[in-house]
């Protein structure tokens, strides 16, 4: 006994006949995730990181090559308010400090310590254009003889914000071309 039901043999003769029947539907493929991410999203997120690090780095590179700034800063306002009016001859002493120290610090092995007079007040207007000259033939002639002096006359305050100017504005030795170096070393062994 055949038990098959004679209409599929002959929807399967059909098919056999007709090769397009035998096609399936169109699978979808599945939808795209959001990861694994592409390597374009990668090389992004790689760049976006290494930028991002280059920024920190210099940021606190800077910061930590001028911190001396804000201590000199810092210690300038509190000898001005130290040293009163009759304690000019002091103050001179203290601001004379100040000013060696900073270039200690922003200049390192490139300052010649040994500079004195009106070399070294040339040497602070040669670091800050901005000074316009004002320690070599200004106000700043102040601390030639003024510490030694009993009672010494000068402006003060316009001293004291040329200092100020010269502390924040200076070009240190990072700052500085190779050019510029070269040429002060040259210049502080002569």
């Amino acid at each position: 006994m055949n038990s098959q039901d004679p209409s599929l043999s002959t929807t399967q003769a059909n098919q056999a006949q007709d090769p397009l029947a035998q096609l399936q539907d169109i699978h979808l493929p599945a939808e795209i995730g959001i990861w694994p991410p592409a390597w374009g999203w990668w090389v992004l997120i790689i760049l976006i990181a290494v930028v991002v690090y280059a920024a920190v780095f210099f940021f606190k590179r800077k910061k930590t090559r001028n911190a001396y700034r804000a201590l000199a800063e810092a210690e300038l306002v509190n000898i001005n308010a130290q040293y009163g009016a009759d304690q000019n001859s002091e103050y001179l002493q203290a601001l004379s400090v100040i000013l060696r120290r900073t270039a200690l610090s922003g200049f390192g092995k490139t300052f010649n310590a040994s500079l004195k007079g009106n070399e070294w007040l040339a040497w602070l207007d040669n670091q800050c254009a901005k000074t316009n000259q004002q320690f070599s033939l200004g106000v700043g002639t102040a601390l030639l003889i003024g510490p030694y002096q009993k009672s010494p006359e000068f402006d003060r305050n316009t001293l004291h914000n040329l200092s100020m100017l010269w502390i924040r504005e200076h070009r240190n030795q990072w700052q500085q071309s190779k050019k510029e170096t070269a040429h002060q070393e040259v210049a502080n062994h002569v």
